[in-house]
């Protein structure tokens, strides 16, 4: 009852504003891979790898989770060394690279100012505070503590560093995380301005759509050249997402391995067994993607229940790689 009670406002991206900086010219290479390789000790995740990025390309990594594409990311903006092969850079490359988890590597401790403060041209501060009311923080907000903010605040946060640079080669690793639909929107808009040239790691298609003309599909350890945006790469592979790819993938997989001999009875038990664990699956998958979807909302981490509900996200993600695991073994049991 003595406690004031604070307000919380509902916060609007349509006022976002995202606008790179012209990208400074290039020569027409930018990077050459020749036989790269990259492995964590016995385990190899990319193998013989040849990609030539050339100025002015809009590329996407796709694949399943594991197959090397934010290896590959990090290898070629410098973040990790290759295990093999030959990274030639060409002339005059500038660098920016967006990682996964770059969001989670602010520090905590400073305020939104004072982060953009610590990156920030001289001659760019005086307009410190208008970039930063561009990414929605506004008067007292820029003096907020990036430990209280949301994810989608840090991830904007994050951004509002990024694109004070000039860069003519941009690499992005799931940058939607934790973006709301709009501000999504408006980063995809800002990008298909870009005038330098672009890599995206992402799997979320909406995002991709229409936003890049070469698609590189990560799969056992190889790359493998799709050109076209992400629907195109979709509709070369017969399929409407990339969850079908994956088990398509897999079951192409357990197919090939010797099937095991089963009686009628035992057959039409087993596949049900596994028409149910698919019905699992897609329960879980809906459930999961409802919660994401609430905690992209930064009023979301102002909620009361806000950790019961990542508690729960955290459960739904746990069951659904059990659900996964029994699949698998469903799977490979039954007959080609």
């Amino acid at each position: 009852d003595r406690m004031d009670r604070v307000e919380l406002g509902f916060e609007n991206t349509k006022d976002m504003v995202l606008n790179f900086l012209p990208a400074p010219r290039s020569g027409r290479i930018l990077y050459e891979l020749e036989d790269v390789s990259k492995s964590y000790g016995e385990k190899q995740v990319l193998s013989g790898v040849e990609l030539k990025i050339e100025r002015g390309d809009k590329i996407a990594f796709v694949g399943q989770n594991g197959q090397g594409k934010t290896t590959l990311a990090k290898i070629i903006s410098g973040a990790i060394d290759k295990s093999s092969g030959n990274l030639i850079e060409g002339h005059n490359v500038e660098l920016g690279y967006f990682a996964q988890d770059q969001a989670e590597k602010l520090n905590r401790n400073l305020t939104v100012l004072d982060t953009l403060y610590e990156v920030i041209p001289e001659d760019m501060r005086t307009r410190a505070r208008a970039i930063l009311g561009g990414f929605l923080f506004s008067g007292e907000d820029v003096d907020k503590k990036v430990s209280v903010l949301s994810g989608g605040e840090k991830t904007r946060l994050a951004m509002a560093c990024m694109i004070i640079k000039e860069m003519n080669l941009l690499i992005l690793d799931e940058p939607t995380n934790h973006l709301d639909i709009q501000a999504k929107a408006v980063l995809s808009e800002a990008l298909d301005k870009y005038d330098g040239t672009l890599i995206v790691v992402s799997h979320d298609r909406d995002f991709l759509s229409g936003l890049t003309s070469k698609t590189y599909e990560f799969r056992d350890g190889h790359i493998h050249l799709h050109l076209g945006d992400v629907n195109s790469f979709l509709a070369a592979r017969e399929a409407e997402d990339f969850r079908s790819i994956e088990i398509k993938t897999k079951t192409d997989k357990l197919k090939s391995d010797k099937p095991v001999e089963l009686d009628r009875e035992a057959l039409k038990k087993m596949q049900r067994e596994l028409q149910y664990v698919e019905r699992d699956i897609e329960k879980l998958e809906k459930k999961i993607a409802e919660i994401e979807l609430e905690m992209s909302d930064p009023e979301f981490y102002h909620k009361d229940d806000h950790q019961t509900r990542i508690e729960e996200y955290k459960n739904f993600k746990h069951s659904l790689q059990a659900k996964m695991e029994a699949w698998e073994i469903l799977a490979e049991k039954l007959p080609s």
